[in-house]
């Protein structure tokens, strides 16, 4: 059987300085049957340039010819894929090497339509505040088929995040003919302002089953860009402007039955993204029991974390709205949180003890490219953090790694 079509899309806006080396991930990848998207949401900055200077025959350079919000501008890309598989990368996201040749191996091996993987986690240096990133990669293997309506309960429930269920975004690949199904039920593919935890919903919706990989294919990047950074982090080195210019976009607007907060801002509850989201999704799921207002909104006050006071605040409104009891839920939430978050600890220690954490002023992981080299390495050799040291060094003067024994 041929390798199948992958596409991989890098939608952008004025990110030149990351899209360089998230781009670099893709074109080193030893894949022949495949195509790359960079679809450019009307940028002003050096984004054609670096499309350019990459200088592969792969790539389809769009623009989108004038200010798009990120679910439209996603739209516009994945309407260009016709056949095969896709994904979707993060313009300061990245691919770990060999990841499509791997993709291609599961595709033809399993009968699915969607596979998720898990990922690495890449701290840019910038968002870090100091000269190296921080890298987070998991040393798991092996693979597990999940029941699609299962593991959406245990989203719906709280216990599990958004990203365990096949999402179209870094680490996600569905069959394009899944993405078309879905787009012919509803019109387009995406329905809500959040696309990858919308896509997450709806690929879960439309699916009985799908393939997780518990070795990571791509790695998630947390830049100064990053929008879910400059939502929820409060540090002292936030950059508020990703944020800011989310919210001014025309976005598509949140489903009717969730409140914004009392400023017009929106809530800061990923549950309350991922209700919105399930939602927007009611007409994938006909004749499927629905989680209801009352439920789900104890459900988000449970799982409010660090932003309870400001939660809380959301919650008045949406009980309002819907004619709840907001004291009755803030109790019942008070007995479903421990419960929700030992499951979220106990999964997080978990994984936490099977990763390997590099990056330091000696090891300076200075982009995602390298992260990904470096995440390779730690991957082949998970006690062997001494070793990346020279790695990157040769990679620096230009040189092949692989060239030269590793001892």
């Amino acid at each position: 059987m041929p390798n199948p079509k992958i596409t991989v899309i890098i939608p952008t806006r004025e990110r030149c300085d990351v899209l360089e080396s998230s781009l670099r991930t893709v074109t080193s990848q030893d894949y022949d049957n495949l195509d790359i998207i960079v679809s450019d949401n009307f940028s002003n900055d050096d984004t054609r340039g670096v499309v350019e200077r990459a200088n592969d025959k792969r790539i389809r350079y769009l623009n989108t010819g004038k200010r798009l919000s990120m679910s439209h501008n996603w739209e516009f890309a994945l309407s260009k894929v016709t056949q095969g598989w896709v994904t979707i990368l993060g313009d300061d996201d990245g691919l770990m090497p060999g990841s499509l040749g791997k993709i291609a191996e599961l595709i033809q091996e399993y009968n699915v339509k969607a596979i998720r993987s898990r990922v690495c986690n890449y701290l840019w240096p910038a968002a870090a505040n100091r000269p190296w990133g921080q890298l987070i990669v998991p040393v798991d293997n092996g693979v597990e088929v999940r029941h699609g309506e299962d593991w959406l309960q245990k989203v719906m429930a709280g216990l599990y995040a958004y990203n365990e269920l096949p999402i179209l975004y870094s680490g996600g690949f569905a069959a394009v003919r899944l993405v078309e199904e879905i787009r012919n039920r509803s019109g387009c593919f995406y329905q809500s302002c959040t696309p990858d935890v919308y896509s997450a919903i709806a690929l879960a919706s439309s699916l009985d089953s799908y393939l997780y990989l518990r070795e990571p294919l791509a790695i998630t990047g947390t830049s100064a860009h990053s929008n879910g950074r400059s939502f929820y982090y409060r540090g002292a080195n936030r950059n508020p402007n990703p944020a800011l210019t989310y919210s001014a976009e025309n976005n598509i607007p949140f489903h009717r039955d969730i409140p914004m907060m009392a400023d017009g801002s929106y809530p800061l509850s990923i549950q309350a993204l991922v209700f919105e989201s399930y939602l927007q999704t009611l007409h994938l799921r006909p004749g499927r029991p629905i989680w209801s207002h009352k439920h789900q909104l104890e459900i988000i006050i449970a799982s409010s974390g660090n932003y309870r006071d400001s939660i809380d605040a959301w919650a008045k409104r949406f009980a309002e709205q819907h004619s709840l009891d907001h004291a009755a839920a803030h109790q019942r939430a008070r007995l479903l949180r421990p419960y929700i978050s030992t499951r979220k600890i106990i999964t997080k220690v978990s994984r936490a003890l099977r990763c390997v954490v590099a990056g330091s002023s000696t090891l300076a992981i200075s982009d995602v490219f390298d992260a990904s080299i470096a995440a390779a390495v730690i991957r082949s050799r998970p006690g062997r953090l001494n070793t990346l040291v020279r790695i990157l060094k040769t990679l620096a003067n230009g040189t092949n790694p692989d060239s030269e024994p590793l001892d």
